[in-house]
C-alpha cells in the first residue's frame, strides 16, 4: 500500500470491542493500522481489505512502552497520521459514594492517566514529524453531567474531555491537532461484562434503554472512519448519539432491539 491509499493509524485498546472494531474497519478502507493491547502477540502486518492491520502489545499506563509504540509504528510507517486514544475500562453498577478504592484507581489509572502518557508521547512525536491527529475516545460523563450507577467511570470521562479540550487549546496554530469521539452506548464484551452484574430485577428496564441508545461496535467504527476521513478541525468533539437520534429511535415502530443480536452474551 503507497502512502496515497491511505492513512497511518495507531488505535489503542484494539484488543477488542470497539477498539478492534474500529482497527478492521480503517484497515479494511485502505488504510494501515497498528493496533496496540497489554497482550496481543505481533504477528506482523495481515492484510485486512485493501489495507493492513498489525497489533502491537502496549500498556498505555507505561510511558515507556508507550514511547516504544510510537518508535516502532512510525520507525517502520514513517510516518502516524491518527492516534485513536481507544483504551478505556468501565467499572459501574456502584455509586460514587460505595466504589471501591481500587476500582476507582484502576479506572483513572487508564482512563486518565494511560491517555496522558499517549497524548503526550503522540504531541512530541508529531511535532517532531510536522503532521498528526490524536482523538480521545470519550464516553458518559464526558459532558459534566452525572450517570447514576456509572459516576466513577463518568468522572475518568469527565477529566478526559477537559484534559482534550485543553490539549486541543495548546494545539492552536501547531502541525498538529487534538479531538474528541463520543461514541455513546456500544455493544462490546465490556458492556456484557457490566450488565452481567446488573440485579434480574432491574434488567427488563436497563434493556428497553439499551434498545434505544445502544449500537453495533461495527456502526461506530464506520462513523470514527469517516469522521476522520473527512477531516476536522482541531478542537472538534463529535458526538454519535444526538438527542434527535434518540427521538427518532424512541419513535420507531417497531421498537428497535438492538440486544436480539446478542442474547447468546446476556
Amino acid at each position: 500500500m503507497t502512502e496515497s491509499q491511505g492513512r497511518v493509524a495507531v488505535v489503542t485498546g484494539a484488543g477488542q470491542g470497539l477498539g478492534r472494531a474500529i482497527a478492521l474497519d480503517l484497515a479494511e478502507a485502505g488504510h494501515r493500522v497498528f493496533g496496540c493491547s497489554p497482550h496481543v502477540v505481533d504477528t506482523g502486518a495481515q492484510a485486512v481489505g485493501s489495507g493492513q492491520l498489525r497489533m502491537i502489545a502496549c500498556d498505555i499506563t507505561q510511558e515507556a512502552q508507550v514511547q516504544a509504540l510510537w518508535d516502532k509504528v512510525s520507525g517502520e510507517a514513517g510516518r502516524i497520521d491518527w492516534w485513536i486514544n481507544n483504551a478505556g475500562l468501565a467499572l459501574t453498577g456502584r455509586p460514587l459514594s460505595d466504589i471501591d478504592g481500587h476500582d476507582f484507581a484502576r479506572m483513572i489509572e487508564i482512563n486518565v492517566l494511560g491517555t496522558m502518557n499517549a497524548c503526550r508521547v503522540a504531541i512530541a512525536g508529531m511535532r517532531a514529524q510536522g503532521l498528526g491527529e490524536i482523538w480521545n475516545m470519550l464516553g458518559a460523563g464526558w459532558d459534566g453531567q452525572p450517570v447514576p450507577g456509572m459516576n466513577g467511570y463518568a468522572a475518568s470521562k469527565a477529566a478526559l474531555a477537559f484534559m482534550t479540550r485543553a490539549l486541543a487549546a495548546e494545539a492552536e496554530g501547531q502541525c498538529y491537532g487534538v479531538g474528541g469521539l463520543s461514541p455513546g452506548l456500544v455493544m462490546t464484551e465490556g458492556f456484557f461484562r457490566e450488565h452481567a452484574r446488573v440485579p434480574q430485577a432491574n434488567r427488563a428496564a436497563r434493556e428497553a434503554v439499551v434498545n434505544v441508545i445502544g449500537d453495533h461496535p461495527e456502526t461506530i467504527a464506520r462513523w470514527v472512519r469517516e469522521a476522520l476521513e473527512a477531516g476536522q478541525d482541531n478542537g472538534a468533539i463529535l458526538s454519535w448519539l444526538t438527542p434527535d437520534k434518540i427521538a427518532r429511535r424512541q419513535a420507531q415502530v417497531p421498537p428497535r432491539d438492538i440486544l436480539s443480536a446478542y442474547r447468546g452474551a446476556i
